[in-house]
């Protein structure tokens, strides 16, 4: 391994700066739009001997570490007069439209000119706004602008190299009214004049040189820009006008071993952090001509002046975790070795020129809540493959998955490929993907990539109970879906949470229909396993439909569970106090499991065994005992039906007439068959639910006033009636 690269290993053990190691950056210019951080840089050539420069770059972060590279969206091409010199630019928004103001060598005037580029979106793409330079006079130092609104609209646009000029935006941000302005560049505003001013043997405090950003906190203007001469240090004076006059505030990133000897800064506040971006020259074979744009965060003075910030190869902390549960773009990173980027029109940015032993980092990676079962990635390969090992903490940390990538056929001919993951991954990580394969040649390309895993998904904010709940899945419980409250610590042997067991109608395998009322039952302190898959989307499920053996599966899985001293719900389980329920055809999977001994309450919604004369209306994969199965029943039960609307109810209401055995009530509520499941906390449908639950499971006497007696809860509650067999009031 080369000096170079082992420096580079070490480096990313614990540092976020350089933060684009991809590329060399320059000159950055960070813009906050919405959740996320935007940086818009330049970029230095490899190799290079000069500022040889042809495009700009975007990156982008929502936790300050984690960043993703959005090509170059402007570039000297974008710019029909421009024709060298893609130097420092900056970019704003306004009215819904991005404005990224440049600076280039014009081929009309023969000097460097400013121009604007406007946008729809902070990424592009981006277009050339008038066909022409905003400015430009044949000069050479108009180079750097910086541009600000101010608090009453006017847009201030500034620049320059050593005279710093400025412009007054019209609304349009793409022309200006008014003659071009000069700030005055004296000693008391800069620290000194510009050098043609400057007195023969006087020692001066500071000096203007360039690249300028001005800003504006507590009502006072500050200009930041580099400062005395090669090598550069960031500096920084204050106004009461964006025209002045200014006075020397001091410096605010002094000289220091950043490897360039010019510095560039822009300064954002985001999610409640203030940040100082700027550049070095500290990746392997970076320096002067090849910069590299860092940041670190800071806290203002009590009076809003800046303090002194030093530049540090750790950079900052994450301010979020990250969520490795989507679709991921190979092209966000914490820290990489050896990789490039690319961009065509197809495909957008991808990670390219892998070899072996080169790496991917993420910081602070987010596995709680969820347990990853896949990965999947979006990978070409012309000739050979390679592997991408999944690994955390480090690059011989413990490795989660390894994914084979063939030969695919070419470069850019993309496929999507998966494997299960061998180990399981808990808390919060460091993730690294290490490509491996044979030593020279390059790998492949790699697009994107996802982690799927159990999921998880706070409904309506938990539910209106005491116990704001959460829907998930669980690794050892295949195909089903949990609603528990959030925090278990509440439950144990003296207070354990009773079970709701739960079928879905139309035997859909997924409760997508009804997350809103099992969340809101969830809520009130009680565990639900409810049939089929998670639905993280309110939309119809699309699969293989549910059985009565799942049902079955969610009394075993529970009752091992609260048996199991290394499961979260370890002798927190009411096992003796299990209600198993279902709506439509889950009523009818409900009414199939009747007889297991386990079952304390039988919860019917929406359904009831067909009679003879309509079994043609059955669903195919329904069940279907008749009517003598209601002799398995041995539990109290409940029958919850829409109303004579409901398609179910001539059935249900035979079944209530039918069972004599044991106590039972029928309860009608005039919806027709769908219910008020998906109505917000699951309407009408759960009070009733909950009641019966909390008499059944809970022995609540107040919740049996529902019920019970001739004038019960439920007769006047407007709309409801309800009919009680002759046990029914002799139920406790």
């Amino acid at each position: 391994m080369s000096a170079a690269m082992m420096a580079l290993t070490a480096m990313a053990a614990n540092a976020q700066n350089p933060f684009v190691q991809t590329w060399f950056t320059s000159d950055p210019a960070p813009m906050v739009c919405g959740d996320r951080m935007y940086v818009y840089t330049g970029h230095d050539e490899d190799n290079a001997d000069f500022f040889w420069m042809q495009e700009w770059r975007v990156y982008s972060t929502e936790d300050m570490v984690n960043w993703t590279d959005h090509g170059s969206p402007l570039a000297l091409e974008s710019f029909s007069w421009a024709d060298d010199r893609a130097w420092a630019s900056q970019t704003i928004e306004r009215d819904g439209k991005y404005y990224w103001y440049i600076c280039a060598h014009s081929k009309l005037s023969g000097g460097m000119a400013i121009g604007v580029a406007v946008s729809d979106t902070p990424t592009g793409p981006f277009k050339d706004a008038l066909g022409k330079p905003l400015f430009e006079n044949g000069s050479w130092d108009h180079i750097d602008p910086t541009v600000m609104i101010d608090d009453d609209g006017q847009a201030w646009l500034m620049w320059g190299n050593p005279q710093c000029y400025y412009l007054k935006l019209n609304r349009d941000m793409i022309s200006y009214s008014g003659e071009l302005g000069r700030l005055d560049m004296t000693e008391e505003a800069f620290g000194g004049p510009i050098m043609s001013k400057r007195e023969k043997g006087k020692q001066y405090k500071d000096s203007y040189v360039e690249g300028p950003w001005l800003t504006k906190r507590n009502g006072v203007y500050q200009l930041l820009y580099a400062a005395g001469g090669v090598p550069e240090h960031i500096a920084y004076s204050t106004a009461s006008s964006p025209t002045g006059p200014w006075k020397y505030a001091g410096e605010i990133m002094p000289l220091s071993n950043t490897g360039s000897f010019t510095n560039h800064c822009g300064v954002a506040d985001f999610k409640g952090h203030s940040y100082f971006f700027y550049h070095t020259g500290k990746l392997p074979k970076g320096g002067g001509f090849g910069r590299s744009v860092a940041v670190e965060e800071f806290k203002y003075n009590a009076d809003g002046s800046f303090p002194k910030i030093l530049p540090t190869d750790e950079g900052v902390k994450p301010i979020a975790t990250f969520n490795p549960y989507r679709k991921v773009e190979a092209e966000t990173m914490a820290f990489s070795r050896g990789v490039k980027t690319e961009q065509n029109d197809e495909i957008g940015v991808y990670v390219t020129d892998i070899h072996n032993g080169d790496y991917i980092k993420l910081q602070n990676v987010k596995f709680d809540g969820n347990v990853a079962k896949q990965f999947f990635a979006r990978v070409a390969s012309g000739l050979r493959g390679g592997k991408i090992e999944v690994r955390i903490d480090s690059l011989r940390g413990k490795r989660l998955a390894t994914l084979e990538v063939p030969a695919t056929g070419g470069w850019e001919k993309w496929q999507t490929l998966s494997v299960d993951f061998a180990e399981k991954a808990e808390g919060t990580h460091d993730l690294y993907f290490v490509f491996t394969g044979r030593k020279g040649p390059k790998l492949f390309n790699f697009d994107w990539w996802e982690i799927k895993g159990l999921q998880s998904l706070v409904v309506e904010e938990g539910g209106l109970g005491k116990y704001k709940a959460i829907m998930k899945e669980e690794a050892t419980l295949e195909a089903h879906t949990i609603f528990v409250p959030q925090d278990l610590s509440a439950f144990n042997k003296k207070n354990p949470l009773p079970v709701l067991v739960w079928g879905n109608g139309a035997c859909t395998n997924s409760p997508w229909e009804h997350y809103k009322f099992l969340n809101e039952i969830a809520s009130h302190g009680y565990i639900v396993l409810a049939t089929g898959y998670i639905p993280m989307e309110e939309k119809p499920y699309n699969g293989p439909m549910s059985t009565t053996q799942q049902q079955i599966e969610s009394i075993d899985w529970i009752i091992a569970q609260n048996a199991d001293k290394n499961s979260p719900y370890y002798n927190k389980i009411d096992v003796k106090n299990i209600c198993v329920a279902g709506m439509s055809c889950g009523g009818l999977q409900t009414l199939y499991n009747c007889a297991d001994p386990r079952i304390k309450t039988l919860m019917i919604c929406n359904s009831g065994l067909f009679k003879n004369s309509n079994r043609n209306q059955a669903v195919g994969g329904m069940p279907m005992p008749d009517k003598s199965k209601l002799k398995d029943i041995h539990s109290s039960i409940i029958y919850i039906l829409g109303g004579k609307e409901d398609i179910a109810y001539e059935n249900g209401m035979d079944d209530f007439q039918q069972i004599t055995h044991v106590p039972c009530c029928a309860t009608n509520f005039p919806v027709g068959h769908g219910g008020t499941y998906r109505q917000p906390h699951g309407g009408e449908f759960s009070v009733v639910a909950l009641n019966w639950l909390n008499w059944q499971l809970k022995g609540d006497k107040q919740a049996a006033k529902m019920f019970k007696g001739k004038d019960c809860g439920l007769s006047k509650r407007q709309g409801w009636t309800i009919e009680k067999n002759a046990k029914f009031d002799k139920l406790k």
